[in-house]
């Protein structure tokens, strides 16, 4: 009687058991749902423009060292702290709108945060030449940064930006204007910006920096003396005599 028990015991649990495996296999796999990232021009094109936002959360907002592989980086360190740095955020330029196609920041790596002390969208014509120099523009021993604009002339002439760097007070500033200098260089002995340009006739211009701003002194004249060293200076001499310029 009780081998008769066990025996239709087990045939029950067997049953259960094959039940059971067949609704299972019957039943369809729930499928779970996908996210869809918006990868769309006019997507991109809002969240380049979102930049302002997340910069007002300077407190706790995360900018430098993040991995886009839509932007091209370029970090420099001006100071001996380096936790101040200047990133340079390459954009192709379907992602921002004509001639702001880079942005520029400066600012304190703080790790998990960064503190933003300014930025600014500027336009770079890519492919153009070398991106970045580091040059001193204003006489006082420490290396400024020039950041490549464009060019003109077939190539001759090149523009940049001139961001002053000041060690001393942890500041970085643009000089406004000098992206419409062509070919400048610092002559340290008359301590200004000259400039050479290629047109039909090729010409010096002498400039000065004040206030952060670059303006011109005297009239531009034409090399007509190719290039000689001595009558450069004189030349330039007679403009900052003419103009009351030390």
């Amino acid at each position: 009687m009780m081998r008769k028990i066990k025996f239709l015991a087990l045939k029950s649990l067997g049953m259960l058991s094959f039940l059971l495996l067949i609704f299972g296999c019957s039943s369809a796999p729930q499928k779970l749902p996908v996210l869809k990232t918006d990868t769309s021009l006019k997507q991109r094109k809002k969240q380049a423009g979102n930049v302002h936002q997340v910069l007002q959360n300077t407190s706790d907002s995360k900018i430098f060292n993040q991995c886009d592989p839509n932007c091209v980086w370029q970090y420099y360190h001006p100071f001996s702290d380096s936790t101040y740095v200047i990133a340079i955020q390459n954009y192709d330029e379907e992602y921002i709108e004509k001639e702001k196609n880079v942005r520029v920041y400066f600012g304190i790596d703080r790790g998990l945060t960064d503190k933003i002390i300014w930025a600014e969208n500027i336009f770079v014509q890519p492919n153009g030449g070398e991106t970045l120099k580091y040059e001193d523009f204003d006489g006082d021993g420490v290396e400024d940064l020039l950041i490549f604009k464009e060019t003109g002339a077939r190539g001759s002439n090149e523009y940049h930006y001139l961001y002053l760097i000041n060690p001393k007070k942890n500041q970085v500033t643009k000089v406004q204007g000098f992206d419409e200098v062509v070919n400048p260089s610092y002559d340290q002995k008359h301590q200004v910006i000259l400039s050479y340009g290629y047109a039909g006739k090729n010409y010096f211009s002498v400039y000065k920096i004040s206030n952060h701003k670059v303006f011109q002194v005297g009239e531009s004249f034409g090399d007509d003396f190719e290039g000689d060293e001595d009558i450069l200076n004189r030349k330039i001499l007679t403009i900052l005599k003419k103009e009351k310029i030390k």
